[in-house]
């Protein structure tokens, strides 16, 4: 009788397996599948863990889940809504005038390219034939194309995911717990504490770390511009938009973000070292500070390990994939380390 007992728990446990990892498997694959389902997940990943701290203090202090979520969730779009319509005549005002003026970029840069290309070849006193001027243009011309041509053509392509992420970071921050305890059900036993263990650290960890990324975005952003705007730069606003986005992605990221200010100060004349010193110092305040402080004690993770996830993320999914390279390899790390503590511990 104990051993039918027994066989037969084995057979539940068993079949709970085959129905966690099935799931899992149909999650992964819908999403890797689907057109714009990862980028919508993500996205919806992003808003949840970053209103999540809100709703739970919300909640703490005597609101239901569903009153504190929705309260919560209409704030931040009133909120953003407001932003978006007081940011939105200087930003349409600067794209305008900097589309106006791009042909002269254009033809500047191309300039200041063939001079640079010059003085290389009079040093080395060898004719290269480069032409990296002629190419400098020809890519800047098909760049320019694709920001005020294909832009206006991917948001309409996108707007189903513009549309999905709000729509599941609700019930994600609304019943987050309810789908966390039907999967920890079908989980089994002798897996029971590790896939518990694994979904508080990985939540804790990408909470933190999405909200300290967008912190750090937020405030080199804000330096950038009250630097430009000191100074009085055209496109202040847009450029400090563009430096916060890219000082996303990691390493060549601010490099990135600083090249189009450094290149229209040369062009229009300004003080190309006072550009320069200013995304200097926003990121010296975001590597002294906010990185060392909040990123970095957050992931844990080598800086060779940091290198080889962004290259293979840029590999596999191009700028999306440097941006999830680093907390997928957290997760990864925190997994394998949970796993293997699990089967020393089932072992002894």
């Amino acid at each position: 009788m104990v051993h039918i007992q027994q066989s037969r728990l084995k057979r539940i446990e068993i079949l709970k397996l085959i129905i966690f990892l099935g799931i899992i498997s149909a999650a992964l694959t819908v999403l890797l599948r689907v057109e714009n389902m990862l980028l919508s997940f993500l996205l919806a990943f992003v808003l949840k863990y970053t209103l999540a701290p809100v709703v739970n203090w919300a909640e703490r202090q005597g609101l239901a889940r569903s009153i504190s979520t929705l309260t919560v969730f209409t704030l931040f779009f009133v909120t953003i809504g407001g932003l978006f319509y007081w940011t939105l005549p200087f930003v349409s005002e600067q794209i305008t005038a900097f589309q106006y003026e791009l042909p002269r970029y254009i033809e500047g840069t191309k300039e200041l390219i063939f001079d640079i290309e010059s003085k290389i070849e009079e040093t080395i006193n060898t004719s290269m034939e480069l032409n990296l001027s002629a190419q400098t243009e020809t890519l800047m011309v098909s760049w320019t194309k694709s920001i005020f041509e294909d832009i206006p053509q991917f948001l309409s392509k996108s707007l189903t995911t513009i549309l999905l992420a709000p729509f599941f970071a609700y019930f994600l921050l609304k019943d987050s717990r309810k789908v966390q305890r039907a999967l920890l059900d079908i989980v089994p036993n002798s897996f029971f504490e590790l896939v518990l263990s694994l979904q508080h650290q990985i939540n804790e960890q990408m909470g933190q770390f999405i909200r300290a990324r967008l912190l750090e975005a937020v405030i080199v952003g804000s330096i950038v511009w009250f630097g430009l705007s000191l100074i009085n730069f055209k496109f202040a606003y847009i450029l400090a938009l563009f430096a916060a986005l890219t000082n996303l992605i990691p390493y060549i990221g601010p490099i990135i973000g600083a090249v189009p200010a450094i290149i229209i100060a040369f062009i229009n004349g300004a003080p190309v070292i006072l550009v320069i010193g200013i995304y200097a110092f926003a990121q010296l305040i975001d590597m002294l500070f906010i990185i060392p402080l909040v990123v970095a004690k957050i992931v844990n993770l080598h800086p060779v390990s940091v290198v080889i996830a962004i290259i293979i993320g840029a590999q596999l999914m191009g700028v999306l994939g440097m941006l999830v390279s680093i907390p997928a390899a957290s997760v990864l790390k925190v997994t394998g380390q949970n796993v293997y503590h699990h089967l020393i511990n089932f072992r002894a």
